[in-house]
Protein backbone atom coordinates (compact mmCIF):
# COMPACT_ATOMS: atom_id res chain seq x y z
CA UNK A 1 0.00 0.00 0.00
CA UNK A 2 2.70 2.10 0.72
CA UNK A 3 4.40 1.70 -2.59
CA UNK A 4 1.17 2.99 -4.33
CA UNK A 5 0.67 5.90 -2.58
CA UNK A 6 4.20 7.37 -3.14
CA UNK A 7 4.06 6.34 -7.03
CA UNK A 8 0.98 7.94 -6.49
CA UNK A 9 1.96 10.95 -5.38
CA UNK A 10 5.04 10.97 -8.01
CA UNK A 11 2.53 10.34 -10.76
CA UNK A 12 -0.02 12.65 -9.72
CA UNK A 13 2.80 15.36 -9.66
CA UNK A 14 4.77 14.69 -12.38
CA UNK A 15 2.12 14.08 -15.03
CA UNK A 16 1.42 17.26 -16.21
CA UNK A 17 4.46 19.32 -14.74
CA UNK A 18 7.23 19.12 -18.01
CA UNK A 19 9.25 16.52 -16.26
CA UNK A 20 7.95 13.34 -17.75
CA UNK A 21 6.06 10.90 -15.29
CA UNK A 22 7.06 7.44 -16.53
CA UNK A 23 10.60 8.55 -15.55
CA UNK A 24 9.64 9.52 -12.48
CA UNK A 25 7.77 6.59 -12.04
CA UNK A 26 10.78 4.34 -13.05
CA UNK A 27 13.45 6.40 -10.78
CA UNK A 28 11.11 6.04 -8.09
CA UNK A 29 10.34 2.16 -8.61
CA UNK A 30 14.30 1.36 -8.79
CA UNK A 31 15.46 3.90 -5.90
CA UNK A 32 12.80 1.90 -3.99
CA UNK A 33 13.35 -1.83 -4.87
CA UNK A 34 9.96 -2.00 -6.27
CA UNK A 35 9.22 -4.81 -8.47
CA UNK A 36 7.32 -3.69 -11.92
CA UNK A 37 4.51 -6.39 -12.69
CA UNK A 38 4.31 -5.01 -16.39
CA UNK A 39 3.09 -1.95 -17.16
CA UNK A 40 -0.14 -2.24 -14.66
CA UNK A 41 0.87 0.31 -12.02
CA UNK A 42 1.44 2.85 -14.47
CA UNK A 43 -1.51 2.20 -16.21
CA UNK A 44 -3.91 2.26 -12.81
CA UNK A 45 -2.29 5.28 -11.92
CA UNK A 46 -2.13 7.15 -15.28
CA UNK A 47 -5.75 6.58 -14.96
CA UNK A 48 -6.05 8.53 -11.63
CA UNK A 49 -4.74 11.60 -13.61
CA UNK A 50 -6.98 11.38 -16.12
CA UNK A 51 -9.71 11.79 -13.18
CA UNK A 52 -7.94 14.67 -12.50
CA UNK A 53 -8.36 16.15 -16.25
CA UNK A 54 -11.80 15.27 -16.25
CA UNK A 55 -12.75 16.85 -13.07
CA UNK A 56 -10.74 19.83 -13.45
CA UNK A 57 -11.96 20.54 -17.40
CA UNK A 58 -15.13 18.86 -17.09
CA UNK A 59 -16.85 22.13 -18.32
CA UNK A 60 -14.77 21.87 -21.75
CA UNK A 61 -15.40 18.03 -21.95
CA UNK A 62 -19.39 18.69 -21.92
CA UNK A 63 -19.06 21.21 -24.66
CA UNK A 64 -17.33 18.74 -26.79
CA UNK A 65 -19.71 16.11 -26.12
CA UNK A 66 -22.61 18.54 -26.97
CA UNK A 67 -20.35 19.29 -30.29
CA UNK A 68 -20.18 15.57 -31.23
CA UNK A 69 -23.27 16.02 -33.56
CA UNK A 70 -21.47 18.89 -35.68
CA UNK A 71 -19.08 16.45 -36.72
CA UNK A 72 -21.94 15.08 -38.64
CA UNK A 73 -23.66 18.27 -39.95
CA UNK A 74 -21.59 21.47 -39.45
CA UNK A 75 -22.56 24.82 -37.93
CA UNK A 76 -22.77 27.80 -39.53
CA UNK A 77 -19.88 30.07 -39.61
CA UNK A 78 -20.05 31.97 -36.89
CA UNK A 79 -22.03 29.54 -34.59
CA UNK A 80 -20.28 28.97 -31.39
CA UNK A 81 -20.69 25.67 -31.92
CA UNK A 82 -18.05 25.86 -34.88
CA UNK A 83 -15.05 26.50 -32.10
CA UNK A 84 -16.09 23.19 -29.96
CA UNK A 85 -16.33 21.25 -33.13
CA UNK A 86 -12.64 22.35 -34.42
CA UNK A 87 -11.37 21.65 -30.82
CA UNK A 88 -13.00 18.15 -30.93
CA UNK A 89 -11.53 17.56 -34.61
CA UNK A 90 -8.21 18.45 -33.33
CA UNK A 91 -8.59 15.80 -30.66
CA UNK A 92 -9.77 13.16 -32.37
CA UNK A 93 -6.77 13.65 -34.83
CA UNK A 94 -4.18 13.97 -32.19
CA UNK A 95 -6.42 10.21 -30.33
CA UNK A 96 -6.06 8.46 -34.06
CA UNK A 97 -2.02 9.64 -34.65
CA UNK A 98 -0.77 8.15 -31.14
CA UNK A 99 -2.96 5.63 -30.93
CA UNK A 100 -1.27 4.34 -34.35
CA UNK A 101 1.79 4.60 -33.51
CA UNK A 102 1.72 3.51 -30.16
CA UNK A 103 0.13 -0.11 -31.41
CA UNK A 104 2.91 -0.25 -34.35
CA UNK A 105 5.77 0.00 -31.93
CA UNK A 106 4.25 -1.88 -28.53
CA UNK A 107 6.95 -3.97 -29.02
CA UNK A 108 9.76 -1.80 -29.10
CA UNK A 109 7.97 1.24 -26.65
CA UNK A 110 7.52 -1.78 -23.76
CA UNK A 111 10.99 -2.54 -23.34
CA UNK A 112 12.37 1.53 -23.41
CA UNK A 113 10.56 0.96 -19.35
CA UNK A 114 13.44 -1.36 -18.69
CA UNK A 115 16.06 1.02 -18.51
CA UNK A 116 16.67 4.21 -16.00
CA UNK A 117 19.65 5.12 -17.74
CA UNK A 118 17.52 5.46 -21.38
CA UNK A 119 15.03 7.51 -19.26
CA UNK A 120 17.61 10.11 -17.96
CA UNK A 121 19.02 10.92 -21.21
CA UNK A 122 15.45 11.14 -22.84
CA UNK A 123 15.08 13.47 -19.63
CA UNK A 124 17.40 15.82 -20.71
CA UNK A 125 16.23 15.82 -24.04
CA UNK A 126 12.83 16.72 -22.44
CA UNK A 127 15.18 20.02 -21.13
CA UNK A 128 16.43 20.88 -24.54
CA UNK A 129 12.63 20.99 -25.55
CA UNK A 130 11.54 22.46 -23.01
CA UNK A 131 14.77 25.66 -22.84
CA UNK A 132 13.82 25.73 -26.49
CA UNK A 133 10.30 26.01 -26.52
CA UNK A 134 8.54 29.84 -27.92
CA UNK A 135 5.50 31.15 -27.85
CA UNK A 136 4.76 31.81 -31.88
CA UNK A 137 0.91 33.00 -32.02
CA UNK A 138 -1.95 32.92 -29.84
CA UNK A 139 -4.34 31.15 -31.43
CA UNK A 140 -6.90 29.35 -28.77
CA UNK A 141 -7.98 26.20 -28.64
CA UNK A 142 -11.57 26.51 -30.03
CA UNK A 143 -9.42 27.54 -33.22
CA UNK A 144 -7.83 24.03 -33.26
CA UNK A 145 -7.19 22.88 -37.03
CA UNK A 146 -6.86 19.07 -37.49
CA UNK A 147 -3.41 19.66 -38.59
CA UNK A 148 -2.87 21.20 -35.01
CA UNK A 149 -4.40 17.80 -33.33
CA UNK A 150 -1.90 15.93 -35.64
CA UNK A 151 0.88 17.28 -34.74
CA UNK A 152 0.27 17.00 -30.93
CA UNK A 153 -0.62 13.71 -31.32
CA UNK A 154 2.64 13.07 -32.94
CA UNK A 155 4.41 14.76 -30.13
CA UNK A 156 2.54 12.87 -27.57
CA UNK A 157 3.45 9.58 -29.42
CA UNK A 158 6.71 10.20 -28.86
CA UNK A 159 6.49 11.00 -25.23
CA UNK A 160 5.51 7.28 -24.57
CA UNK A 161 9.05 6.83 -24.02
CA UNK A 162 10.37 7.39 -20.39
CA UNK A 163 11.73 10.53 -19.73
CA UNK A 164 9.75 12.66 -22.66
CA UNK A 165 7.59 14.20 -21.16
CA UNK A 166 4.06 14.46 -22.54
CA UNK A 167 2.74 17.58 -21.44
CA UNK A 168 6.05 19.00 -22.30
CA UNK A 169 6.21 17.63 -25.88
CA UNK A 170 2.85 18.40 -26.41
CA UNK A 171 2.65 22.10 -25.31
CA UNK A 172 5.74 23.01 -27.34
CA UNK A 173 4.20 20.90 -30.28
CA UNK A 174 1.13 23.53 -30.25
CA UNK A 175 2.84 26.73 -29.56
CA UNK A 176 5.23 25.53 -33.03
CA UNK A 177 1.52 25.22 -34.34
CA UNK A 178 0.71 29.01 -33.47
CA UNK A 179 -1.65 28.04 -30.34
CA UNK A 180 -0.91 30.25 -27.20
CA UNK A 181 0.68 29.04 -24.06
CA UNK A 182 -2.07 28.59 -21.76
CA UNK A 183 -4.60 27.32 -24.81
CA UNK A 184 -1.85 24.83 -26.13
CA UNK A 185 -1.96 23.47 -22.55
CA UNK A 186 -5.74 23.31 -22.40
CA UNK A 187 -5.69 21.40 -25.48
CA UNK A 188 -2.46 18.92 -24.87
CA UNK A 189 -4.44 17.96 -21.15
CA UNK A 190 -7.92 17.40 -23.33
CA UNK A 191 -6.00 15.16 -25.85
CA UNK A 192 -4.48 12.95 -22.92
CA UNK A 193 -7.50 11.53 -22.05
CA UNK A 194 -8.03 9.40 -24.56
CA UNK A 195 -4.66 8.57 -25.34
CA UNK A 196 -4.33 7.95 -21.03
CA UNK A 197 -7.47 5.63 -20.78
CA UNK A 198 -6.63 3.76 -23.91
CA UNK A 199 -2.88 2.88 -22.63
CA UNK A 200 -4.67 2.87 -18.97
CA UNK A 201 -6.69 -0.33 -20.34
CA UNK A 202 -3.89 -1.88 -22.46
CA UNK A 203 -2.03 -2.52 -19.49
CA UNK A 204 -4.61 -3.92 -17.09
CA UNK A 205 -3.43 -7.34 -19.09
CA UNK A 206 -1.34 -7.41 -16.72
CA UNK A 207 -3.16 -7.34 -13.33
CA UNK A 208 -2.69 -11.11 -12.62
CA UNK A 209 1.36 -10.99 -12.74
CA UNK A 210 0.71 -7.43 -10.45
CA UNK A 211 -1.13 -9.33 -7.58
CA UNK A 212 1.17 -12.11 -7.48
CA UNK A 213 3.30 -9.27 -6.43
CA UNK A 214 1.17 -8.13 -3.79
CA UNK A 215 -0.52 -5.29 -5.92
CA UNK A 216 -4.18 -6.04 -5.48
CA UNK A 217 -7.16 -4.12 -6.75
CA UNK A 218 -7.68 -1.98 -3.53
CA UNK A 219 -4.03 -0.56 -3.38
CA UNK A 220 -3.96 0.30 -7.17
CA UNK A 221 -7.08 2.11 -6.38
CA UNK A 222 -5.61 3.69 -3.53
CA UNK A 223 -2.63 4.43 -5.62
CA UNK A 224 -5.20 6.24 -8.38
CA UNK A 225 -7.13 8.62 -5.73
CA UNK A 226 -3.92 9.96 -4.36
CA UNK A 227 -2.51 10.05 -8.24
CA UNK A 228 -5.71 12.25 -9.14
CA UNK A 229 -5.54 14.61 -6.16
CA UNK A 230 -1.52 15.46 -6.53
CA UNK A 231 -2.30 15.42 -10.26
CA UNK A 232 -5.14 18.44 -9.66
CA UNK A 233 -2.47 20.43 -7.94
CA UNK A 234 -0.06 20.01 -10.76
CA UNK A 235 -2.61 21.06 -13.47
CA UNK A 236 -3.87 24.10 -11.52
CA UNK A 237 0.22 24.88 -10.70
CA UNK A 238 1.05 24.35 -14.42
CA UNK A 239 -1.43 26.05 -15.83
CA UNK A 240 -0.42 29.52 -13.29
CA UNK A 241 2.90 29.54 -14.84
CA UNK A 242 2.39 29.27 -18.13
CA UNK A 243 0.26 32.70 -17.51
CA UNK A 244 3.45 33.67 -15.74
CA UNK A 245 6.52 32.96 -18.35
CA UNK A 246 8.40 29.97 -19.69
CA UNK A 247 8.86 26.88 -18.44
CA UNK A 248 12.86 27.08 -18.46
CA UNK A 249 13.42 26.31 -14.45
CA UNK A 250 11.61 22.83 -15.53
CA UNK A 251 14.46 22.36 -17.74
CA UNK A 252 17.31 23.01 -15.40
CA UNK A 253 15.57 20.33 -13.01
CA UNK A 254 15.03 17.86 -15.94
CA UNK A 255 18.92 18.10 -16.67
CA UNK A 256 20.01 17.51 -12.88
CA UNK A 257 17.41 14.93 -12.28
CA UNK A 258 19.05 13.25 -14.99
CA UNK A 259 22.61 13.65 -14.46
CA UNK A 260 21.55 12.47 -10.93
CA UNK A 261 20.30 9.29 -11.93
CA UNK A 262 23.51 8.73 -14.13
CA UNK A 263 25.69 9.23 -11.37
CA UNK A 264 24.35 6.99 -8.54
CA UNK A 265 22.96 4.32 -11.01
CA UNK A 266 24.91 1.47 -12.71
Amino acid sequence: MLDLVILGLVQGLTEFLPVSSSAHLLFAEHYLGIARPGLVIEGVLHLGTVAAVVWLFWADIVRLLRAAPALVRPPAPGDPRDGDRRMLLAILAATAVTGALGLAFAGPLQRTFESVHGAAYQLMATGVILALMRERGTRAARQASVADGAAMGLAQAVAILPGISRSGITIAAGLFRGLGRAEAARLSFLMAIPAIVGAGLFSLKDATEAASLGYGPVELVVGAVVAAGSGALAIVWLLDILRRGRLVWFAVYCWAAAVAVLATTR
